[in-house]
């Protein structure tokens, strides 16, 4: 729970979602309330009651990019499979969690191209 509590701000929701999304409800509202608790923002602080509440308002989804996607654009298996897909989680979290399939398509071809050096897709 405590682990890197400090590093947590009222922030963005853009910031917020990927928060969430990597660690999990009971994980990001425990680091929250100990931020929160150790700031100097009172209980009715706007900012931090709307992160407090993310996760009933969103469901971080599940990332739907696989490796089989991305062996189909030509990447083979092994490590360097392994280090696309996590370039491609890392884009579609900063895209905004995308589920629409062009989106999805444009996030590995963009990494195939990346992790072959050539055209994709």
């Amino acid at each position: 729970m405590a682990d890197g509590w400090w590093r947590v701000t009222p922030a963005e929701e853009a910031a917020a979602r990927a928060l969430l999304y990597r660690l999990g409800p009971e994980r990001f509202i425990d680091r929250v309330l100990l931020a929160w608790a150790r700031s100097e923002a009172g209980a009715a602080d706007a900012h931090w009651r709307a992160m407090a509440a993310l996760p009933q308002r969103w469901t971080a989804p599940a990332f739907p990019i696989k490796a089989a996607d991305l062996m189909a654009r030509g990447i083979a298996k092994g490590r360097g499979l392994g280090a696309a897909l996590a370039q491609a989680e890392q884009a579609w979290i900063a895209r905004g969690f995308p589920a629409d399939k062009a989106a999805l398509a444009e996030i590995a071809d963009a990494v195939a191209r990346d992790a072959i050096g050539g055209p994709a897709g």
